[in-house]
């Protein structure tokens, strides 16, 4: 059994509308791929449901062949109609799927078009990056037609398959104790490769929201593998538990402070910089994020496309410095002085206030918020610090019910920064060539028609090597707008106890393909 330590439950398992990290990393163990992945500076495809796949001469049309072995664990068997059902369901406005994005540039109706139950053919309506077609292509979990054609699509983040979901992966979900723990067991039923048949026979996600709990029990051996561990406990760790092997993951994961534009005092973007030039960010990655042995465990981000994407991160962005002289003359300029001499900037009658928002379990975060209140402070901006618990803090981002967050993404390894960063759409009526869209993950509503332009460019470019520059432009107009007080990215490291063998702990995931995790039988503590 393998007992990991998780900061934050699950919220939902139906496809198409999870949106947590914790959702994924169960979503990913009881679903089979349709396509698999590695990475080497790009992601890597690799067979699944899908055993091949070939695009036509132009690149439009990608086509591909669907193992006819891989049942639900009711014993009904996936074909290409469960495929074309999920994205469909993507594609629906009801739903409100996050990852309506993924079909944007999709023929509708042929996304896929079901040729038989093992042959699918994905249409596009011009040819883009093959890696982020394929992404959109495959990275949706795919639903049994058989069990959701029914649903109340307006409903679907509360339907009971969320609680009760079909397993076509080794692994299913044995039990979920809400805010204790979810468990994990092999799925009796899997049909798929025999070297994808689970070697351990458990595998429990205890729910600990606070870091320290999560520390001591890593400690003590009650759990087996902890993430994100702070880089003055790997320190500690280091010295004094030698049986907790410290994996650094890379740059997948970053952190960022989010300003709700649609609260007025965030409008201006005069204001949002010196909200930047204000925080002195080398200073918090260097209490935070670098052991004591100077080594630096984080970098200073300019983008959420994260560094491990070589040739399409810009590295010729030059951070916002710490510069308070430069923050009072922003903030003066957009209207903001201490007109009373109270200490506290103020325009027209209201105070710069606001509450700073972030998810309970997250040390890093928690101290990064007392760094950032206390640097804004001395330029006359009072923050208030807010802690929720994660689903409810994620479900606020989602709504843009807060004002400032400090949050953070697990960065995608393919390019598609439109989920995050493009506008909503929204169509007149009778404008039959419109189709509305509604970006679930752009919290911060940001919106400008040079960033939409470059990313509707950018993944209608089909060669790599062509759309980088345009890439590393969006991400020069996203920076100067400053949508975020971007923050770093941090090389994440994940303990786990040195017993488990064959694992996989890399930018990809913390416990990547768990069916092939072992314990040797001298060593089995359970």
């Amino acid at each position: 059994m393998l007992v990991i330590a998780s900061q934050s439950d699950i919220g939902t398992l139906t496809p198409g509308v999870s949106e947590s990290a914790a959702d994924s990393y169960v979503m990913g163990m009881i679903n089979y791929p349709l396509v698999d992945s590695g990475f080497d500076c790009s992601l890597k495809k690799l067979p699944g449901i899908a055993t091949d796949w070939s695009w036509n001469e132009d690149g439009t049309v990608l086509s591909m062949t669907l193992r006819d072995d891989i049942t639900f664990s009711d014993g009904h068997p996936l074909t290409a109609e469960d495929i074309a059902f999920t994205y469909d369901v993507v594609r629906d406005p009801i739903v409100a799927s996050p990852r309506v994005s993924y079909v944007e540039r999709m023929v509708e109706g042929k996304d896929p078009l079901v040729i038989d139950d093992t042959h699918i053919e994905w249409h596009f309506t011009q040819a883009y990056d093959r890696d982020t077609q394929m992404a959109h292509a495959s990275a949706v979990p795919i639903m049994p037609k058989h069990i959701m054609e029914s649903a109340d699509r307006a409903s679907l983040r509360g339907h009971d398959y969320s609680r009760n979901p079909m397993s076509t992966g080794p692994w299913k979900l044995a039990s979920h104790d809400p805010n204790v723990r979810v468990v994990m067991e092999p799925n009796e039923n899997f049909t798929g490769p025999a070297e994808d048949q689970t070697k351990l026979k458990r595998v429990v996600f205890q729910i600990l929201p606070e870091y320290n709990t999560r520390l001591l029990k890593l400690e003590s051996g009650e759990v087996d593998l902890m993430e994100s561990i702070l880089v003055s406990d790997a320190d500690e760790l280091r010295k004094n538990h030698p049986e907790i092997n410290l994996v650094q993951r890379g740059y997948r994961s970053n952190d960022y402070v989010g300003w709700n534009m649609q609260k007025p005092m965030f409008q201006d973007v005069r204001v949002r910089r010196a909200l930047a030039h204000a925080t002195n960010v080398e200073d918090i990655m260097s209490k935070l994020l670098t052991g004591e042995d100077g080594t630096a465990y984080a970098r200073r981000s300019v983008s959420t496309i994260t560094p491990e994407l070589c040739g399409v991160h810009n590295d010729d962005i030059t951070p916002l410095a710490f510069n308070q002289e430069e923050a009072r003359r922003l903030f003066a300029e957009a209207g903001w002085t201490d007109s009373n001499n109270d200490g506290i900037l103020d325009k027209d009658g209201q105070d710069f206030e606001f509450t700073l928002t972030t998810n309970t379990g997250n040390k890093r975060r928690a101290q990064a918020a007392v760094f950032i209140q206390s640097h804004l402070a001395e330029v006359g901006v009072k923050v208030n610090i807010e802690q929720l618990e994660s689903n409810t803090f994620f479900e606020n981002l989602r709504l843009k019910n807060y004002e400032a967050a400090l949050a953070g993404w697990s960065a995608g390894l393919f390019v598609d920064p439109s989920t995050i960063w493009h506008s909503d759409v929204t169509c007149e009526e009778g404008d039959a060539d419109c189709t509305p869209r509604k970006y679930e993950f752009n919290f911060v509503s940001y919106s400008n028609p040079r960033a939409d332009e470059l990313m509707d460019r950018g993944l209608n470019t089909p060669i790599p090597e062509e759309a980088a520059p345009i890439w590393q432009e969006l991400q020069q107009v996203i920076y100067e707008d400053q949508p975020y007080m971007f923050l770093w990215w941090q090389n994440e490291i994940v303990g786990v106890h040195e017993r488990f063998q064959n694992t996989e702990i890399d930018v990809l995931s913390p416990y990547g393909h768990l069916e092939h995790w072992s314990v040797p039988t001298d060593q089995v503590k359970y």
